[in-house]
């Protein structure tokens, strides 16, 4: 659990310094080509979610992503099943991708989103870790000693049929 909360704090504080440095060094729209025709920077602000759904409906947003973190939170708190630090490690890094932009949301009404790989959309830092916590935690869930979901209930499992 102590990996989970500083996975983070450091998602939260490099996501912060990254939106910080483009907001003081570049202007909105301003689009920087670091690989031509794959990687650039462009200092966007969305103001909804991936792929800009939801745009313009930041109550809706912050609602919903706020039920979503807290659920996401209990249940790393309460999971019965074997966390280990890949558990640990996604889980904080969906977490703290997620209250990193759920905080620019409530303070400034958008998120600044900055990298773009060739025709993908323009996103973040925090993005990114919600997006490689996600496909960490299918990986657990996947290869977690062979069992299946139901034997991690509680009181539940197979043996008590």
């Amino acid at each position: 659990m102590v990996v989970e909360w500083i996975v983070v704090s450091i998602v939260i504080a490099s996501d912060q310094l990254t939106k910080y440095l483009i907001e003081v060094h570049m202007h909105l729209w301003q689009s920087i080509t670091l690989v031509k025709n794959v990687l650039n920077l462009i200092y966007v602000k969305n103001t909804g979610v991936g792929f800009s759904f939801l745009q313009n409906n930041l109550k809706i947003v912050v609602i919903i992503t706020s039920i979503l973190i807290f659920f996401l939170i209990v249940f790393s708190i309460f999971w019965k099943g074997n966390k280990n630090w890949f558990f640990n490690l996604s889980m904080g890094l969906i977490i703290g991708g997620a209250l990193s932009n759920l905080a620019n949301r409530i303070l400034t009404g958008t998120v600044t989103d900055f990298i773009q790989v060739s025709y993908w959309p323009v996103f973040n830092v925090a993005d990114s870790c919600v997006v490689a916590g996600a496909i960490g935690i299918g990986i657990f869930f996947l290869k977690r000693d062979g069992k299946s979901g139901e034997d991690r209930i509680e009181g539940h499992d197979k043996g008590s049929r």
